[in-house]
């Protein structure tokens, strides 16, 4: 009884604090705001996007003007000249052919296309490091919890012997043994307190300030509406959705543009340039009368030799994708065996959840009918001591299998490539209140 009393107390203290609990989306809002990795992907992406629009530019005209203002004084033999000139011009340069410019936009689009999706699953990858590091920080703390009601129970059960003992209704030796119990429990408290600090600062490292305050508990067991798919069906959904496997597809592209930009270097090229001039400036800024100027132009440059440069950049080139087809192969056979092992682990945290609250139900039961026996002195207090130590390690496990639940199934969704907010918001729900 003492057991269930001490428990009802922790939680009423720390239902008493919820208001100041800080949740999972709410750390998840700040992280998304302070995370430098997640900064970075996004500047990569923003760098993306202005490398593919200035590939871009460069198919586009090129409009350009200048003006010429010139005072001038000559000296011939006849006597000083002085004299004012001025010359506008107009010009435009239009690439016509150029597979190297076309095939390099075409690069740079990929390589904007693969920063984009590596942002995304580099964020889809924060969501699951803060889950992780959050419900560390819970079954720390439920460590912590579950060894001070032990050590105030022990405590409780040796004041109740030494009482017993000065009656002579127990001997010595059970005495000495509760009390190196009690002594090995204080050791337990402090690496547990331990332990909650450091999962903590973890945590501080992520979010990017310093967590003090609660963290909400699991206020129910987790739904698993994904309970009925199989294993070849999140496979699937990796294979086609996974933003991994997209940005390295993206970056395999890439390389073959590249390929074909470099070979490219082989193929004339064609330009049409317009200008328009107007100047009263002549041969060697000689005076001149006013004149007015247009010129249309189509040219044609034909590569004959390049001293090798050319079939070297595309060696080079073909080298570079078959590096990005072999990063590829492996990166996509470890998503595969991610996916297989957060599938195993969800079902089996799924089963253990069950399983370990039958546990604590029954060790529950075991505790009540242990301290009777011991009463009627049909058990010893060694007896009561270890049912209570089983009934706190199952509620231990019975905790840490609903967060390894919770990161399993998060894992499993960013490794499928059909991770969403609304998945992150529902654990959040789960972790409102505490149980």
């Amino acid at each position: 009884m003492f057991l269930r009393k001490t428990l009802l107390v922790s939680s009423l203290m720390l239902a008493g604090s919820q208001l100041q609990a800080a949740g999972l989306m709410d750390l998840y809002k700040e992280t998304l705001a302070s995370d430098p990795r997640l900064a970075v992907a996004a500047a990569q992406a923003e760098v993306g996007k202005a490398q593919s629009r200035q590939a871009l530019a460069n198919l586009l005209p090129q409009i350009s003007m200048t003006a010429q203002l010139t005072e001038n004084k000559r000296h011939p033999a006849n006597g000083d000249n002085t004299y004012n000139g001025e010359k506008y011009v107009l010009s435009l340069r239009q690439s016509v052919y150029d597979k190297a410019r076309w095939e390099n936009k075409e690069r740079y689009d990929y390589l904007a296309e693969q920063s984009a999706l590596e942002y995304q699953d580099t964020r889809d990858g924060m969501a699951v490091d803060l889950l992780q590091r959050y419900t560390t920080v819970l079954a720390a703390q439920d460590n912590l919890e579950l060894v001070q009601a032990e050590r105030d129970a022990i405590s409780k059960q040796l004041q109740q012997l030494r009482s017993r003992y000065k009656r002579q209704l127990s001997v010595l030796t059970d005495v000495l043994d509760v009390e190196a119990r009690l002594d090995g429990i204080q050791a337990q408290l402090i690496v547990a307190q331990n332990d909650v600090s450091i999962s903590r600062e973890a945590l501080t490292e992520l979010v990017g300030r310093e967590v003090n305050e609660e963290l909400n508990g699991f206020a129910r067991t987790p739904d698993y509406a994904e309970g009925g798919h199989t294993l070849a069906h999140w496979v699937k959904l990796a294979t086609a959705n996974s933003s991994l496997l997209m940005s390295l597809s993206a970056e395999v592209d890439a390389g073959r543009a590249y390929v074909r930009e470099a070979r490219a270097g082989h193929l004339p090229t064609v330009d049409l340039s317009l200008s328009a001039q107007k100047s009263d400036i002549g041969f060697e800024n000689s005076s001149s009368s006013k004149t007015e100027t247009y010129v249309a132009a189509m040219s044609v440059n034909i590569p004959l030799y390049s001293g090798g440069s050319v079939t070297a950049g595309t060696d080079e080139a073909h080298a570079r994708l078959v590096m990005s087809e072999k990063r590829r192969e492996e990166q996509k056979r470890g998503l595969l065996k991610e996916v297989r092992e957060s599938f195993l682990n969800t079902e089996s945290s799924w089963a253990r959840i069950a399983a370990a609250k039958k546990a604590v139900s029954s060790a529950g039961k075991s505790y009540d009918a242990m301290q009777k026996g011991f009463k009627f002195g049909t058990v010893t207090v060694v007896d009561v001591l270890d049912a209570l130590r089983d009934e706190f390690s199952y509620r231990r496990d019975y905790r840490q299998a609903q967060y390894d639940f919770a990161v399993s199934r998060l894992s499993l969704l960013k490794a499928s490539g059909t991770l969403k907010r609304s998945d992150i918001e529902q654990i959040d729900g789960w972790l409102s209140r505490v149980d």
